[in-house]
């Protein structure tokens, strides 16, 4: 039997009845752009991520440079990043004008690693502050990724950058309706950025991102960036963007709002049959903190053999998929900030090693059973 990475069908045949009329709504009006649709859904995203505001935006990479040119942050200011996260979490800092600072992960979340910023910001510190010290960035803010739906340590990394006079900001374009120490993802730090792209735990018909914050001010600056730095129409404060959610993008995901967290439940069930059916083979499984509730966005495992056991169970029809297998500070694009093979162990290893297996709302004991075998019969022979 073969088994799909992510059964996007499924879960749109589930809600046409009620995604169908929303959509229709939109067409009706003709009104395309942002509008009641998109005013709604952020009424009920920022409930569902305990935040003061939501803003929507185009897409994910939108949410996230929207929300570092609100912020306030002086341009050419450092910004600590895991390098095991996908392109467009360090192209929002650079497209604010800032500098990414990478700081390796710990292997158990694949998380940045609150040690790890702590060390750089102590072995770091000057009169200035702390500065990096490759590019000699003046570092002012954190940004932790919730990777594979697993909030970062969230709580300790605040610690950390208040101490240091820094931001914290938290890229969950993984984390829809997570938790972490009684906190929704999307309420940490100053601000939060999250992407609805398809494929996400709640993913769109197209592109969608947004920004949650309790901030006012940065709430404020960040509607009139994704509306070319208007407020009123015509007269402009900033230098903007268009980064408009599309209408019938908020009329999809309003409902999505609805059924997210029965639907994450279920990638719960799926973690935990997972977790029973590849115990004690030679991987190294996702792990849950304490106070934790991971989303499983995607479900991550990890052996040296990564290459090979995928090669195998594709011949079975398993479908599977490796993120990332590149660390940004090895990409070209990056290549400009000097970093080099053994830089960041965790982070390398991370690359080099994870498979993630199909993981979706709805999947089944019996297509579950099927992934097992085939890693299981990988393993024997």
């Amino acid at each position: 039997m073969a088994v799909p990475f992510l059964d996007l069908k499924a879960i749109y045949n589930e809600i046409r009845t009620e995604v169908t009329p929303e959509i229709n709504d939109v067409l009706e009006s003709c009104g395309y752009v942002l509008g009641p649709k998109v005013a709604a859904f952020e009424e009920k995203f920022a409930l569902i991520t305990g935040s003061r505001y939501c803003i929507a935006v185009s897409n994910g990479t939108a949410a996230l440079h929207c929300m570092l040119s609100a912020s306030g942050l002086e341009p050419g200011s450092g910004v600590i990043v895991p390098p095991n996260t996908f392109t467009a979490t360090v192209e929002g800092i650079i497209l604010a004008g800032m500098v990414p600072v990478f700081v390796d992960t710990e292997d158990r979340t694949w998380n940045l690693d609150p040690v790890l910023v702590e060390a750089f910001c102590e072995k770091n510190r000057t009169p200035r502050g702390v500065v990096d010290p490759r590019t000699g960035a003046v570092v002012r803010a954190v940004m932790a990724v919730d990777l594979y739906g697993h909030p970062a340590d969230h709580t300790r990394l605040e610690s950390i950058a208040g101490a240091n006079r820094m931001m914290l900001f938290e890229d969950a374009a993984q984390s829809h309706d997570a938790n972490r120490d009684g906190s929704p993802a999307g309420s940490f730090g100053m601000a939060a950025s999250f992407s609805f792209y398809p494929g996400k735990n709640m993913g769109a018909f197209g592109e969608g991102g947004a920004v949650t914050t309790d901030d006012k001010e940065l709430n404020d600056k960040a509607r009139s960036l994704r509306d070319h730095g208007s407020r009123d129409k015509y007269y402009y404060e900033y230098i903007g963007h268009n980064y408009r959610m599309c209408a019938i993008q908020g009329a999809v995901l309003g409902v999505k709002a609805r059924h997210i967290h029965r639907w994450n439940d279920q990638r719960r069930e799926a973690a935990s049959r997972y977790e029973q059916l590849l115990k004690g083979l030679p991987l190294q499984l996702p792990e849950e903190a304490p106070s934790t509730r991971h989303v499983f966005h995607l479900y991550a495992v990890h052996t040296p053999r990564r290459d090979a056991l995928r090669d195998f169970i594709a011949l079975r029809g398993i479908a599977s998929g490796m993120h990332y297998p590149h660390p940004l500070h090895l990409q070209k694009a990056y290549a400009y900030l000097g970093h080099a093979p053994g830089d960041f162990p965790v982070s390398e290893r991370n690359s080099l090693e994870n498979l993630t297996l199909p993981m979706f709302p709805g999947i089944t004991p019996a297509q579950q059973l099927e992934v097992a075998d085939a890693i299981t019969a990988f393993f024997r022979e």
